[in-house]
């Protein structure tokens, strides 16, 4: 029986560091996301200052 408990636990620990891993990489894929929705939004508010300085 502590055979058993002993495996249990190894797998449970696995599984407790492939979520840790997929919640990391998924935080990182959002993090990229909002500095590009940031870098995009930069580039419009630049675009739209030239096109309101141009337009009489």
């Amino acid at each position: 029986m502590t055979v058993l408990s002993g495996i249990g636990n190894v797998l449970l620990t696995i599984l407790k560091w492939m979520l840790k891993i997929i919640l990391g990489i998924l935080r990182l894929i959002l993090e990229v996301a909002k500095i590009f929705l940031l870098l995009l939004n930069l580039v419009l508010r630049l675009f739209l200052a030239f096109v309101g300085a141009g337009t009489p």
